[in-house]
């Protein structure tokens, strides 16, 4: 089997006052799929009745599943089980981190609990999802986010030991390039580590523009998706752009789609 990359963008940098009119942009500068980042439980019915394609869902949900607050644990836990059943109708999956902002590798900011504990409680909550996502056809992708944002799940590795404890089918891990630049040792060794358990990939430059925007180079990602023959999405998730969406997403959608043709990715 041959790989096969589809591109997403996030709906926050696709202009248009509805979904709709933000997929027909995206399809116009050369993505294939929105990835709902906005509001995400609205989006996803949006989606669903003017049949909008979705990548995955990313975010969009109260608190943490490894929240210090009992309360927002739990509100992560019931807004996750709504997207993971939005993300069964939609034939996509939603995108997982145990935290964002928390972390014992900067002073004071840490969860209160040990990394064990911490790890203990994603799991549970992890695997409660995972028997949902089963049910509702949907995936989950673990997404390790750099040690400066959590300590949990930092590298594709940790990613992949996280989905053994779960022990779901319906979980998997995903890479974004921006925090494997940080961590990766090798961001195409570590994308091949994971296989056929991939499941879905977020773009960036170093500077979490758009891909051309930077010093990152990609080569070696989409050679490891290459080997791998990895049959997914790729969704630009991004903190900004460089100029204005019109002007600079085709162009920088007609670079990665390059690089991907060069690796031998259709």
């Amino acid at each position: 089997m041959t790989a096969k990359v589809r591109l997403g963008l996030q709906d926050r940098f696709a202009p248009g006052g509805s979904l709709r009119d933000k997929f027909e942009h995206a399809r116009e500068y050369g993505f294939d799929a929105l990835e709902l980042s906005v509001d995400p439980i609205a989006s996803a019915r949006e989606a669903l009745r003017d049949r909008v394609t979705v990548s995955a869902i990313c975010g969009g949900y109260r608190g943490w599943l490894i929240d210090p607050d009992a309360d927002l644990r739990r509100a992560a836990s019931e807004d996750l089980a709504q997207l993971v059943d939005l993300a069964g109708a939609l034939g996509c999956g939603c995108v997982v981190v145990p935290i964002w902002g928390r972390t014992r590798n900067l002073p004071n900011i840490g969860t209160g609990r040990t990394r064990d504990e911490d790890e203990a409680i994603f799991v549970e909550a992890m695997s409660e999802l995972a028997d949902r996502a089963e049910r509702a056809g949907s995936r989950l992708f673990i997404e390790p986010i750099n040690r400066y944002q959590n300590d949990v799940c930092v590298t594709i590795a940790d990613a992949l030991r996280l989905r053994g404890r779960i022990g779901s089918p319906a979980v998997w891990v995903m890479g974004d390039v921006f925090h494997m630049n940080i961590e990766e040792a090798d961001m195409g060794a570590a994308i091949e580590a994971a296989g056929a358990q991939l499941g879905h990939l977020h773009l960036a430059d170093s500077n979490r523009l758009e891909p051309g925007k930077g010093h990152l180079d990609l080569a070696p990602v989409f050679a490891a998706l290459a080997r791998s023959a990895y049959r997914g999405f790729a969704s630009f998730e991004l903190a900004g752009l460089s100029g204005d969406a019109h002007d600079v997403l085709p162009v920088s959608a007609a670079l990665v789609r390059e690089q991907l043709h060069r690796a031998g990715i259709s």
